[in-house]
């Protein structure tokens, strides 16, 4: 029941209409007896800065971001998490007393969300697909070698190289650079091609979300069954590069685990409370296999 002392928070992406955060979200806030409401805040490129200040003007306890905002939202916010600091990410805005601040639970979720499908991290060569706010948070955390676990439990691992594929191979050099200069954790980063060496496919493009749902962001003629793929797309929750992974014996990892968990720790920030996972797991799940452009 939404009443005058309501708390309201929301996903800000374009387009988001057809984002699975809010109804994640409200479930989570319903099993948890919560006076809140969180809504898809659909936000061009442009009006980015006049939506944050809205935000600030009608009191909102919070707020996820998603495509395309997540790096161009920092030079409107009083601060950052040393999360987002290093990453130069962010998907969650939080308040600290009257500073508007941002931090990335992006990373923690995706780590988590391998954990929980049985793949291994230490030791393996990584080729992360994208150049975009998921992608360079996760990244920077996996090239660092720590993540703090959404459990409380801290992720350690060492992988021996990352590697960074964009279709722009200006941004992914770029950010394979800035990387490398920031980890500091004996990680060989570079950007390039998909090689023989690589164990863990990681996809952080869009390309497999609606409207490019037959799209997919490698030629899958180079996996091989030695490949682990992990597609953070969750909408379809089969992408192309899953379905064509299985196809050639690779084994798979599909991403709602990373959208729940992520989602964990935003609510977490927001009510200094966990969430019922298995509630908001079983809020996304119930809306079938539709399509989708947000991963919040």
């Amino acid at each position: 029941m939404i009443d005058g002392t309501t708390k309201l928070l929301g996903v800000l992406g374009w387009p988001v209409e057809n984002s699975k955060s809010p109804v994640m979200h409200n479930a989570a806030i319903r099993a948890a007896g919560l006076n809140a409401c969180y809504v898809p805040l659909p936000c061009p490129a442009e009006a980015l800065g006049d939506v944050i200040a809205g935000l600030r003007g009608l009191g909102f306890l919070g707020a996820n971001l998603t495509i395309p905002h997540k790096q161009a939202v920092i030079p409107h916010l009083d601060g950052l998490s040393e999360e987002s600091r290093f990453t130069g990410s962010v998907n969650t805005l939080y308040w600290e007393g009257d500073r508007l601040m941002g931090t990335t639970t992006d990373a923690p979720g995706a780590v988590l969300n391998l954990r929980e499908a049985g793949v291994e991290l230490d030791g393996r060569r990584v080729v992360i697909l994208g150049n975009g706010g998921a992608a360079r948070a996760l990244a920077f955390v996996l090239a660092r070698g720590t993540c703090a676990g959404t459990d409380g439990i801290d992720e350690t691992f060492r992988l021996p190289q990352l590697t960074v594929l964009g279709r722009s191979e200006e941004k992914a050099g770029a950010l394979a650079q800035d990387i490398a200069t920031a980890s500091a954790a004996g990680t060989a980063v570079r950007s390039g091609l998909l090689t023989g060496f690589a164990a863990l496919i990681i996809n952080c493009t869009s390309v497999g979300m609606a409207p490019d749902i037959q799209g997919c962001p490698i030629d899958p003629a180079l996996l091989e069954p030695r490949h682990t793929v992990y597609d953070i797309v969750y909408q379809p929750r089969e992408t192309v590069l899953l379905r064509e992974g299985r196809r050639k014996g690779c084994r798979t990892a599909e991403g709602i685990g990373m959208l729940v968990h992520q989602g964990t720790m935003s609510f977490r920030t927001w009510f200094g409370r966990d969430p019922d996972t298995d509630t908001m797991f079983a809020a996304i799940k119930g809306l079938g296999d539709g399509n989708s452009r947000s991963r919040h």
